[in-house]
């Protein structure tokens, strides 16, 4: 399954309020004034870092349940 058919199908399951308020968090991503990444570039050196520093977090049983950590997300931005 590609993202696409993911993406799609994941709409496709929420109730309409949930899909309203994608699309209307996808709207104010469309119209502000912000710059179209987000993200800023890191050097191959941070990237390595920052994998460091996770997998010593995960070593040391910090990591988190990425289904517990999905659900925080959703709530935190009313998807669910």
């Amino acid at each position: 399954m590609s993202t696409l058919d993911a993406t799609v199908s994941m709409l496709e399951a929420m109730p309409e309020e949930a899909r309203i308020k994608v699309l209307e968090f996808t709207k104010q991503l469309f119209n502000s004034r912000k710059p179209a990444n987000p993200f800023v570039p890191v050097s191959q050196r941070q990237v390595h870092s920052d994998l460091t520093e996770s997998r010593q977090q995960i070593a040391a049983g910090q990591g988190l349940n990425m289904e517990d950590a999905l659900d925080r997300m959703g709530k935190q931005h009313e998807f669910i």
